[in-house]
């Protein structure tokens, strides 16, 4: 059984459709990226994909289950979601953020069990987060936070993890760690979708690719298949010779 299935997934703002028929799935150990111009519905993919927004046609399963009919606590066990902005009004240390993400799981009246905590600190574990433990958050770097969101995401425990432009505002060198933890992620057998903005940033994992053009226009299949210069010359209207597309992919 997929981790994730999408089956002709439609949905609209308005008259005109945003993303129409789209069917995909993953299973443990993918990476998906999922990349398009602004517009196309990516980031809307994802809410419709966690059940924040309900689908007008078809319909998405997370292991056999409707996120929209789960509870939030069998959610947050099956799937962990990081939103492109993210805000911290509160002057948690990096610890207390991370510990949030055991919130699905513990309740708001329960108070942290020794099992939460011990997830906490994989998470910060896994993201090379330790050292920054009693940090405050705010003090952070962008790079810095990003990870602490994607630890918070981490200690939900969950096996499907979908991430909105988690490489957004970072330098090259947080790009690739992300896009590095995120293929190990997959490799240890979470399933892991994406939404990215440089195609080149696809080739550091990726083995599977959801191309949005918008107008309900998409193309899915495996990564070395689906980005070619051609392919995302068509997706971003960009002549195929742009640098902009990256290099190294196999001509389409």
């Amino acid at each position: 059984m997929p981790l994730l299935k999408a089956e002709g997934l439609t949905f609209s703002y308005g008259r005109a459709p945003l993303i129409a028929g789209l069917s995909f799935e993953l299973r443990r150990g993918d990476f998906m990226c999922v990349l398009g111009p602004n517009g196309s519905g990516k980031s809307t993919l994802l809410k419709l994909l966690t059940g924040y927004l309900k689908t007008q046609g078809g319909g998405v399963k997370i292991k056999g289950e409707a996120p929209g009919a789960m509870a939030p606590g069998r959610l947050a066990r099956l799937a962990a979601f990081v939103p492109s902005e993210t805000s911290t009004p509160y002057d948690f240390s990096v610890a207390e953020t991370v510990l949030l993400g055991r919130t699905g799981r513990a309740g708001f009246w329960r108070g942290y069990s020794a099992e939460d905590r011990a997830a906490a600190g994989l998470a910060m574990e896994e993201t090379g987060l330790t050292r920054l433990a009693p940090r405050s958050i705010n003090t952070l770097s962008t790079g810095e936070r990003q990870l602490v969101f994607i630890a918070q995401a981490l200690a939900q425990e969950a096996s499907l993890l979908l991430l909105d432009e988690p490489t957004s505002h970072l330098d090259l060198k947080y790009k690739a760690d992300i896009m590095a933890l995120l293929s190990r992620l997959a490799g240890r057998g979470m399933a892991v979708a994406a939404v990215l903005h440089e195609p080149a940033l696809a080739r550091l994992g990726c083995n599977k690719a959801l191309l949005l053009r918008g107008g309900g226009e998409f193309s899915f299949g495996p990564a070395a298949e689906m980005l070619t210069v051609a392919s995302l010359a068509r997706t971003y209207g960009l002549p195929p010779g742009s640098p902009l597309l990256g290099s190294g992919f196999t001509p389409g």
